[in-house]
Order: C-alpha cells, then sequence, then structure tokens
C-alpha cells in the first residue's frame, strides 16, 4: 500500500534529524489526583507511642510535626534509633514526610570513625522489628537504596537528603490504581525513582509509617504536605477509619521489671527467648541485645569464643568497646515507662548486685519481680529446647553436606579440566597429523602433476582422472574421524540427610549452646554467692516458673555442691603454712645435696690418695731394685778401685745419712690410716635407720642419687604437700580436694611453675601422680590424695622412699626392664623452679671430664701439674644454666671440696666454673 503523499514528504524530509538522538521524556505520571472519599476519618492524632521506640528515641510533639531526635553520648550515637507510628494502613494511598532540620555533630577528643549520617524511611508490620532491613518492612535511605526482604537495591539515581530536604514517602494500596501494592520515594516534591513493588509477604498486612534515622534531628509530618507533588495525595492523618489501623496509647500505670534467675547452662536464654515471643511488650535489656542492636545498626563484631551473659565485643570502635552504652542504657530505662526484663545471668544470681539492680529503678510505677527459672522445665520448653537441638543439629549436617557437596563439585570440575586438556592435547596432535599428510600429499599430488606433463610431452597415455578422483575419495572416506559423544552427566539435586534426636539427646532438657552462659574463670570466682531471691531485696514478688518454692532452693544447692566437685578455685592463694613448709623443704633438699656432694668429694679423695700410694710403692720398688744394682756394681768395682777407696767411703756414708732422713721423714700421704667401718649398703634397712645423712661410716642413705632421683623425690614432696594445702587453703569441707583435671592449674598456682608431664617422661598427669604413687594416689572421685600425714615432721621418709623406688628400678633394669628407667626430659634454656634436672645441667660434663683427666694425670709432678693446671680449668668453665652459684651444682660442689683439701684455687680467671670438662693442662703431668 502507498504511503500518503505528505507522509512521504515528510520522511523523506526528515533524515538529517533522525540522526540526532532524541532527550528520553520522563516518564508520565500514573498516580492521579486524590478523590474524595465518603467515610469517617481518623480523629486520634498519629505520634509514636514510647514503646514503638528504641531507647535511644527522644520524641517532642507541637502541632502537626513529631520532632524526632538521638541521644549522642558515647557509643550510643554509633546505633541507630527507630520509631514507628501510631497508625498502620491496610488499604488505600496515603503520604507521610520527614524533614531533616540538622546533622547532629558530636566531637569527642577527636574520636574516630565518626558515625555516618542515616535516614531511613518506609513502612513495617507491627510485629517487625523497630530497626528496618528484615522481610517484614521496606524502606528507602539516603544513599539512594531500596531496602527490602534484607537486600540493598540501588535505585540508580544519587538520593542524598541534606540539611532542609522535604522527603516523602508514598504507600499505594488501592487494588484500582495502576501502581497497586508499590511505594514511591519523593524528594521536595519530585519523583525521585519509579514506583517500587512491595514484597509479596507484606500483601495484605497492615503497614505502619516507620523511620530509622541516626546522627540526624528529623521532623516528621502525617498532616499537612510541605512539598507540594504532581497529584493531590491524602496524608497519613486523613486516612479512612477503614483504611486504617489505630494502636492504642498505653494508659498503664504500673510497669513491670522482671529478673530472670537461671542456672548457667541450664537453659536460661532460651526460656528468655520462649518468654518473649509470648510477652513482646518486655524490652529486653543485656549485653547480647546490645549486640544485635549493633548489627542491624551495620556495625559487625567478629564471633569470638566468649559467653552468653558477657560476651566479647569487639567492634573495633573504642567508644563502643568502653560500655558507654550500658551505662547509658542503665541510666535511661528507669526514666522510660517500659517493661522491662533485665537479662544479667551472673547479677541476677548474686544479693549484692541483684538489689543495686532493684533499686536503680525507685519510681513506683515499676513492679520489680523475680523469676526463678530453676529445676524441672515446662513440658512446652522441653518440646521447644527439642526443636532447637534438632534445628542445631540439622543446620550442621546442612553445612557439612554443603562443604562435602562443594568439594565433590571441585573435584569434579578438576577431572572435567583434565579431560578438556587430554581432548585438546589429542585434537592438537590430529591436527599435526593431519597437516603432515596433506603435506605429503601435495608432494604427491606435484610428482604426479610432473610426471603427467612430462607424459604429455611425450605423446604417452595419461592416468584415468576418474578412477584418481573415486581414489582420493575413498582416502577422505577413511581419514573421516569420528566424533566422539560425550554424555554429560546429569546431576541429581540431593538433599542434604535428616537430623534426628539420639535417645540420650531426647532426654536432655536442655541444649548445650556453643559458647557457655557465664564464662569459666568468672564463674568459679562466683558461684559459690549464688542465692534465691527474697522480698526483702526489694523485691514486689518472687515468681518460681518451674520447680516451686523450698524444692528450687534444694536445686541450687545441689548444683553448688556438684560444682565444687568439678570446678578449680580461681582465686585460691598459698597460705602462710604452706610457704613455711615449703621453704623448709628446700633448705633440707639443699643441705642433702651439699652432704652427697661432701660425700662423694671424700670417696674421691681417697681413692686419689689410694693411688697416689700405688704409685709411690711401685716409685719405691724401682728405687730399691737401682739401688740393689749398684750395690751390686760397687762390690765389684771395690776391688779394682782401692785408690778411690775412701771416697767411695765417705760416699757411703753420705747415702746412709740421705737413707736415714728419708727413713725419719714421715709423708702425710703415707700415713696409714686406722680401717674405716664399712657400711654393707645393699643390705641396710632402708626404713630401719634412724638418720638418712649416716646409716654407718659416715655414709647417707642417698649417696647413689642421681638428677632424676632427687626430681622424683621432690615431685613426691609436692604432690604431697600441695594436697594437704589445698584443704588447708580453700577452708571449704564441701571441697574434697584437688580433682586431677585441674592438678597443673595448682601447681602453677603454688609453686609459679608448670607442670609438663612430658619433662617426666609420661604423657598426661595421672602418669604424672604414677610416678610418686608411694606418695600420693588418685582416688575414685578423681581427687589428689597422700598417703602420708599433711603435718609430717619426718622429712627424711621421702629420702627413705626414693631410695626404695631407686633400688627398685635398679633391680628391674638389671632384670632386662629398660622401661624401669626414669626418662626424664632436660628443658631448653634457663630453668627456674625445682622441676627437672634444676641445677645440674653440668654435672654430666664435669664427671666425664673428671674422669677422663684423672685417669690421665698420673705423671711425675702430679700434684704440682694438678695444682697450676686444673685450677685454671676450673674457673674458665662459664656457669650452666638453673645454677644459682657454684655450690648449687652437686658436682661442682664435690670438685670444690677436693680441691679444697689438696690446696688447689678453683676460681680461676673465669670465677664462676663447674659447667664443662676440665681443660687444665695440669691433669697430664710434665
Amino acid at each position: 500500500m502507498e504511503e500518503p503523499a505528505a507522509k512521504k514528504q515528510k520522511t523523506e524530509e526528515a533524515p538529517a534529524e533522525e540522526a540526532v538522538p532524541a532527550v528520553p521524556a520522563e516518564p508520565e505520571e500514573k498516580e492521579q489526583d486524590a478523590v474524595r472519599l465518603k467515610g469517617d476519618r481518623l480523629k486520634e492524632p498519629v505520634t509514636f507511642h514510647t514503646n514503638d521506640t528504641t531507647l535511644n528515641v527522644m520524641v517532642s510533639s507541637s502541632g502537626s510535626s513529631t520532632l524526632l531526635m538521638p541521644l549522642s553520648d558515647g557509643g550510643i550515637r554509633h546505633l541507630l534509633a527507630g520509631a514507628r507510628a501510631s497508625v498502620g494502613l491496610k488499604a488505600g494511598r496515603y503520604l507521610f514526610e520527614a524533614k531533616v532540620l540538622e546533622h547532629v555533630q558530636r566531637q569527642e577528643d577527636g574520636a574516630k570513625p565518626t558515625p555516618k549520617h542515616i535516614l531511613r524511611l518506609g513502612f513495617s508490620t507491627k510485629d517487625s522489628p523497630l530497626l528496618m532491613g528484615g522481610t517484614t518492612d521496606v524502606c528507602f535511605d539516603m544513599e539512594g537504596f531500596l531496602i527490602q526482604e534484607g537486600k540493598r537495591t540501588p535505585l540508580g539515581v544519587g538520593t542524598r537528603y541534606g540539611k532542609g530536604s522535604v522527603v516523602g514517602v508514598l504507600l499505594n494500596l488501592d487494588k484500582k490504581s495502576p501502581n497497586a501494592y508499590t511505594i514511591s520515594l519523593f524528594k521536595d516534591g519530585k519523583r525521585v525513582c519509579q514506583p517500587q513493588a512491595l514484597p509479596d509477604e507484606l500483601h495484605g498486612k497492615t503497614l505502619f509509617p516507620t523511620i530509622n534515622y541516626r546522627n540526624v534531628a528529623v521532623s516528621v509530618s502525617f498532616s499537612g504536605c510541605q512539598a507540594a507533588l504532581p497529584f493531590t495525595c491524602d496524608m497519613v492523618q486523613d486516612a479512612m477509619v477503614s483504611h486504617s489501623v489505630v494502636t492504642p496509647a498505653d494508659t498503664t500505670t504500673e510497669f513491670e521489671v522482671l529478673f530472670p534467675c537461671c542456672l548457667p547452662d541450664q537453659g536460661g536464654f532460651d526460656w528468655l527467648d520462649l518468654f518473649k515471643a509470648k510477652n513482646p511488650q518486655y524490652i529486653e535489656l543485656s549485653d547480647r541485645m546490645i549486640m544485635d542492636w549493633a548489627e542491624k545498626s551495620g556495625i559487625t563484631c567478629p564471633k569470638l569464643p566468649g559467653s552468653n551473659d558477657k560476651p566479647e565485643m569487639k567492634f573495633g570502635i573504642p567508644e563502643m568497646e568502653d560500655m558507654s552504652i550500658r551505662r547509658m542504657i542503665s541510666s535511661m530505662a528507669p526514666l522510660q515507662k517500659r517493661n522491662y526484663i533485665i537479662m544479667e545471668m551472673r547479677s541476677n544470681l548474686i544479693k549484692e548486685l541483684r538489689t543495686d539492680g532493684v533499686a536503680r529503678f525507685f519510681d513506683s510505677s515499676f513492679k520489680k519481680r523475680a523469676f526463678v527459672v530453676m529445676g524441672d522445665p515446662s513440658i512446652e520448653f522441653k518440646k521447644k529446647s527439642q526443636e532447637l537441638l534438632l534445628k542445631d543439629k540439622q543446620e550442621q549436617i546442612d553445612a557439612q553436606f554443603k562443604k562435602e557437596k562443594e568439594e565433590a563439585n571441585r573435584k569434579k570440575m578438576m577431572e572435567k579440566k583434565q579431560k578438556e586438556a587430554e581432548k585438546a592435547k589429542k585434537k592438537a596432535e590430529k591436527e599435526r597429523l593431519k597437516k603432515m599428510e596433506e603435506f605429503k600429499k601435495s608432494q604427491e599430488k606435484a610428482k604426479k602433476e610432473a610426471e603427467r606433463k612430462k607424459a604429455e610431452e611425450q605423446g604417452l597415455e595419461l592416468p584415468d582422472e576418474e578412477e584418481e578422483a573415486e581414489e582420493a575419495k575413498d582416502e577422505e572416506m577413511e581419514e573421516e574421524d569420528e566424533d566422539e559423544v560425550e554424555e554429560d552427566e546429569v546431576e541429581v539435586e540431593e538433599d542434604p540427610p535428616k537430623a534426628t534426636l539420639t535417645p540420650e539427646e531426647k532426654k536432655m532438657p536442655f541444649r548445650k549452646l556453643p559458647n557457655p552462659d557465664i564464662s569459666t574463670t568468672l564463674l568459679n570466682t562466683s558461684f559459690t554467692k549464688f542465692t534465691l531471691p527474697d522480698l526483702e531485696e526489694g523485691f514486689d514478688d518472687v515468681h518460681f516458673e518451674w520447680t516451686k518454692g523450698g524444692k528450687a532452693a534444694e536445686v541450687l544447692q545441689k548444683w553448688i555442691m556438684e560444682r565444687k566437685l568439678t570446678s578449680r578455685v580461681e582465686d585460691l592463694s598459698p597460705s602462710a603454712w604452706f610457704k613455711t613448709k615449703w621453704s623448709a623443704w628446700q633448705k633440707q633438699v639443699h643441705t642433702w645435696q651439699n652432704k652427697q656432694t661432701e660425700y662423694k668429694g671424700k670417696m674421691q679423695k681417697k681413692a686419689t690418695e689410694k693411688a697416689q700410694k700405688e704409685a709411690r710403692k711401685l716409685q719405691a720398688a724401682k728405687v730399691a731394685e737401682a739401688k740393689a744394682a749398684a750395690e751390686k756394681a760397687k762390690k765389684e768395682q771395690e776391688k779394682a778401685e782401692k785408690a778411690e777407696k775412701e771416697e767411695d767411703e765417705e760416699e757411703e756414708k753420705e747415702e746412709e745419712e740421705v737413707k736415714e732422713e728419708e727413713e725419719e721423714k714421715v709423708d702425710p700421704m703415707e700415713v696409714d690410716e686406722e680401717e674405716e667401718e664399712e657400711v654393707d649398703f645393699e643390705g641396710v634397712d632402708i626404713f630401719g635407720v634412724d638418720e638418712v645423712d649416716d646409716i654407718g661410716a659416715g655414709t647417707p642413705l642417698y649417696k647413689d642419687f642421681t638428677a632424676e632421683d632427687w626430681t622424683l623425690m621432690s615431685l613426691c614432696y609436692e604432690l604431697h604437700l600441695m594436697a594437704g594445702a589445698f584443704k588447708k587453703d580453700c577452708d571449704d569441707p564441701d571441697r574434697k580436694g584437688i580433682i586431677l583435671e585441674h592438678l597443673g592449674f595448682y601447681y602453677n598456682r603454688y609453686y609459679a611453675k608448670n607442670l609438663t608431664p612430658k619433662n617426666y617422661g609420661v604423657e598426661s598427669e595421672a602418669d604424672l601422680v604414677n610416678l610418686a604413687k608411694d606418695c600420693v594416689f588418685v582416688n575414685k572421685d578423681k581427687v589428689l590424695e597422700s598417703l602420708l600425714d599433711d603435718e609430717i615432721e619426718y622429712p627424711q621418709v621421702f629420702v627413705k622412699i626414693a631410695e626404695e623406688g631407686r633400688r627398685h628400678r635398679a633391680l628391674l633394669v638389671d632384670m632386662g626392664d629398660e622401661s624401669a628407667k626414669l626418662k626424664f626430659v632436660v628443658p631448653k634454656g634457663p630453668m627456674k623452679g625445682s622441676g627437672p634436672f634444676e641445677g645440674h645441667k653440668g654435672d654430666k660434663g664435669f664427671e666425664k671430664g673428671f674422669d677422663k683427666g684423672f685417669d690421665k694425670g698420673f705423671g711425675k709432678s702430679f700434684e704440682k701439674g694438678f695444682d697450676k693446671g686444673s685450677g685454671k680449668g676450673f674457673g674458665k668453665v662459664p656457669l650452666g644454666p638453673g645454677m644459682v652459684t657454684p655450690m648449687s651444682n652437686p658436682m661442682a660442689t664435690m670438685a670444690q671440696t677436693l680441691a679444697s683439701q689438696m690446696g688447689i684455687s678453683m676460681m680461676g680467671k673465669g670465677g664462676k666454673g663447674f659447667g664443662m670438662p676440665f681443660k687444665g693442662k695440669g691433669w697430664k703431668g710434665k
């Protein structure tokens, strides 16, 4: 059909104009002017009730507008404030406005980060949280985002509200309107974005105007439009009664403050959640409430291993971590007429702290009630606890299932990539072979072409072209690759396994939460102070939620008794009795070690003297033999040397005089000592001796003790003393003693050093106690007990026990049982206290060097060489770790005693000594 002439002419004349892109026109406004409906309008003023605002909202009403101000002291200025209007809309189309009056600025010594200004306007349901951002509300924020169903959607335009900006939010619930079930945003009377659809979750719900703000002062208007829109529209205050729901003002003159008294880890917080779900009018005041408030304000806090009662608050904002929020809430709450539930689990169980909490609510309008939540829970609670436990298990299973599935998918992707790489490699190889084949064919073709030309020149018969073409076609058919058909694996969507409760879990009245209700240390230092509340503390009522009256008191006392048997005393301090006993023991052990050193030095000296006598006897025999030979030669020469007779006789007289002088000289080293009494050491009755320092002939019972024996004996005494001291220091008859589980803690508390079983060659505290089984043991209740009297005044018994144990181990080793040897580990680095090998690190090297030097030290000038060389060797040796003085090392003390008896100075140039083998040259003589 031919176009009209005029239209054709216009089309032909307009090509230049069509090349210029047209400016998109603003979309047509679909909202129409409001139609005045017949019916009753709202008479009650739209306002904000106290229960529908957060604790940091300050409300001031004047005329047609309401002023909302935030609290800005300390950390609370970082938290969002929320307020929900008293009128909700379920139909129609209505608008409310908010004007930014000022940005609240507060400089606190340059505190950073400074909280950002926030204003969010929207609608929420009656039971939704006051801070929007969940699934039961929808709102616009001043950053240009629509927030709904927990997501932030950019609107594509800047909507930052400045000081003086008038922002309007329109809710359209009119089914006849083209924009039904939408929400729109206007700034200074101009539309900011197209109508945004309400989430399906909010369809059919009554929606209340809601405002969230931070660090801004806002004037809210529900009547009288401040910025005219492109169309006329009713304000919320003008809503039809049939389109609205009014929340009546609370006329209550009496409010309740509840103090739950719950046993730790026995369902306290689960009971609280159940109670709040049934009683939403109560405001929880607790640290976990502050954590939740901060999270909804956009301030994240890492989940640290703390407690439910006092979680770790690490926001990265000093103003929030100084607990100024808690102080502010504590000050504000009594001034606002609300129903509160004070969830301070530890404080609510201690009388003094309970009394302080009750005293804060001094106003007579507050009824203070204690809720005792102890004992056998209600059927409703048990059912809820089982549901939560099942939910926790299902979440764990889902997380594990997801992890395994992701790992399986990762492996599949890796296998797929490997297959693709192999396939690409094969394809490349085929391409290479194909090119080579094509090259060969081209060469053959060129050769045949050359032959054909030659045949034509010679007039010969040419090959049949059709036959050649057929052969080429056949070759192509043979070379044709078969496509590899890969079957795509169809992934079957699997559901994670369903969680079920075990018979044991079904019997559990309380579920175990990830964190304890009260931290272990804090609980151990305070649970003995736990009591039930009574009216004398200022309560108007004491309500028993589960177990009633006196039975609840029995439940608490039973729990305290059980706790005493399993918990440790965090604030335990060693008494003067313990310190006196421990100091006396250390001095006694030091005395014994010195006496052992002296005894070893004495024995070494005797061995040295005996060796010297043997050497002198040998030297005397050689001299006598030489003298006899000289006399024989002399007699033979007498006959031939008559002329020299007089001279010879004179020499004989001199020799006689020398001989007489040597016989008259008394060498103290050659004086035979009286035969000392010998002791049958191996046959002595260990527990029959009176003194361990001398069992006869000056021999100590501990003469053969090694560093391991001393250490084991000290361990026995330490455990014995600690077991007795705990009962005195704890002074609580309900505590039976030190529980094996806490042995290391109390050992550190008493002896100021760590108890490491591996240093004693064992793996656990139980094995460690077994090493000292002759002195202490662990009873059926896992409590450490001593076999000896706490007030024992005869510490020598520990030497006897140690010696008996040493002999028994030596016997087992002689019989081939190598496991009987003590396998103590020498700690690295400097050692403190009296742990294994304390002060004896240089002993083994000293003994090795001493023996080696002694064996090689017998020369003609032994004494002279020893005097000059060995003293310097001692002096140059550095002091070993753990040695406070040279005398603190038994081997060093022995060397010092020996040298002193031989008249040798032990303090050479180094002046400290005794940590390594001797290096003096005197041991080898000249």
